[in-house]
């Protein structure tokens, strides 16, 4: 795991290789660290290949407790497209997601926006109605207008959520 970060990039090719091939929890965040820290290039276009297919439950866990965190402030689009990409619905943290993706750019905001359209229901009326609060605020801020027409559809989507919990 240690090579993930390692100057030589047949030593990281190797490491994800055995990360690929073990697919287990240990992997998750030495990666996404090793992902965050690497300038664009192949080697880390592997490395967001294989963030986007774990489909493992810890993934999502790990995934979302990373959005909250400074060191991955730069990269928390790409971790929403993760958590998207592997299918996970963050049950419970639907307010995280939209924050998230209310204090971001354009592709943090589509990411987020993705993402909380594909839950189809939710027994988290709280999260939801958090989820709900934010989005608002951010449609009412005008800095924020560049993201609208993406938070409008999440709104949308949240709203029906929380209508179909009643």
């Amino acid at each position: 795991m240690n090579t993930l970060t390692h100057p030589d990039d047949n030593k990281v090719k190797d490491a994800l290789n055995r990360a690929r091939e073990s697919g287990d929890a240990q992997w998750i965040r030495p990666l996404a660290s090793a992902f965050a820290q690497r300038q664009e290039d192949a080697i880390r276009e592997e490395m967001a290949d294989l963030l986007g297919t774990l489909k493992i439950s810890a993934a999502e866990v790990e995934m979302l407790a990373m959005l909250e965190e400074p060191e991955f402030e730069h990269v928390k689009a790409d971790l929403l497209g993760f958590l998207w990409s592997c299918g996970f619905t963050c049950p419970g943290k639907l307010a995280l997601v939209t924050r998230v993706a209310c204090e971001g750019d354009f592709r943090q905001a589509m990411e987020g926006c993705t993402l909380v359209e594909q839950v189809e229901k939710t027994d988290h009326e709280q999260d939801i109605l958090e989820a709900l609060v934010v989005v608002r605020a951010a449609l009412a801020d005008s800095s924020k207008a560049v993201i609208h027409p993406l938070l409008r559809p999440m709104h949308d989507h949240l709203a029906m959520l929380n209508n179909t919990m009643m």
